[in-house]
């Protein structure tokens, strides 16, 4: 899986309910439309050691490099049309940055080290 995050904060005088409301309501196209598998919102609680860290981290999920490719090409003919224009406007910081999962090795493969539970 590939995973887009998006780490923003509200603009001032920008209620957080409002702005994530158009998140959600940003996202429900998103999904309905079939451009992202799944969504979440965090809310920083504890910024720790990153302060400038922004308030919130949308993380959205694609099967594969290639839907989230498609999924931004889509965006970048709707960037100035509701709901994504809106949601734009009530930002102040936005970054933005690309994962993707790891998954554990196959102790079938050859060459891997079998992970057990010491027993065998």
């Amino acid at each position: 899986m590939t995973s887009y995050h998006v780490h923003f904060s509200a603009r001032d005088g920008i209620p957080d309910d409002a702005l994530l409301s158009q998140v959600h309501a940003f996202m429900a196209t998103q999904i309905r439309d079939n451009h992202a598998l799944s969504y979440r919102v965090l809310r920083l609680t504890n910024k720790a050691s990153f302060p400038d860290l922004p308030d919130f981290q949308l993380i959205v999920d694609y099967a594969s490099e290639d839907d989230l490719q498609a999924a931004f090409r889509h965006m970048k003919a709707l960037y100035r049309e509701e709901p994504h224009a809106p949601l734009m406007r009530m930002v102040s910081t936005f970054r933005v940055s690309f994962s993707r999962d790891e998954q554990p090795p196959d102790p079938e493969d050859e060459g891997q080290i079998a992970f057990g539970n010491g027993m065998e």
